[in-house]
């Protein structure tokens, strides 16, 4: 039908209509997304599917030490993580809290000014954290992501692998899949789930830049 209508075209009607039908095919072609467009669409995806699955194997650690006692840094939070920075960077992250309230109240109650991040190990609530977040602690409190909080208990540390280990009295706790380091390849994308900062949750995407490094 179309060709039978195309024939009966005079020739300059019919340069007329092949460019107008080039036209419409070449755009329908391009508003449809490429291989390239389509692979990181489906790249992106699975970053957000393996941060909400771990999500719920991944807590936060925060400790308490010396309960009751008076800050020794005058008045400021102590072991704040803020206070690693710079002066001038400082001032930009300051904590509200610490501006309204310059001075705590002494308090019998432990005082959680520090934390870390951790994974669910097992499901009958042994947590793995590092040393060096838990060590010389008097209170541990693991908090996982919908906002459940466990009073823990610390089983022991390895200052030479910077190990910690934590029971919680809790079960059917969803365990991290730990993978194996020996395969694993410099170039790798590498996810990170933790808490830096304090900022519960943070997800950082990037690579696997060495092996066997000691940090």
């Amino acid at each position: 039908m179309i060709f039978s209508f195309v024939k009966g075209l005079p020739q300059k009607s019919f340069m007329l209509c092949s460019i107008l039908i080039y036209w419409v095919l070449i755009n329908v072609k391009a508003a449809e997304p490429s291989d390239a467009l389509k692979l990181a669409q489906q790249l992106n995806q699975a970053f957000v599917e393996v941060a909400d699955k771990v999500s719920k194997s991944v807590v936060v650690v925060r400790v308490a030490k010396n309960p009751g006692a008076e800050s020794q840094m005058d008045g400021q939070f102590r072991n704040s993580p803020f206070d690693q920075l710079p002066e001038d960077l400082r001032k930009f992250f300051e904590q509200p809290e610490r501006r309204e309230s310059p001075q705590r109240p002494r308090s019998r109650e432990p005082i959680f000014d520090g934390q870390g991040s951790g994974i669910v190990y097992r499901e009958d609530g042994i947590i793995i954290t590092n040393r060096h977040v838990i060590d010389g602690a008097d209170k541990v409190k693991i908090v996982f992501k919908d906002g459940k909080e466990y009073y823990g208990e610390v089983l022991g540390v390895d200052r030479e692998s910077d190990i910690g280990v934590v029971k919680i009295d809790v079960t059917g706790l969803t365990p991290a899949k730990i993978g194996d380091s020996s395969k694993t390849k410099v170039g790798e994308f590498a996810i990170a789930i933790g808490s830096p900062f304090e900022l519960n949750y943070s997800v950082t995407v990037g690579h696997v830049s060495a092996k066997g490094r000691r940090v």
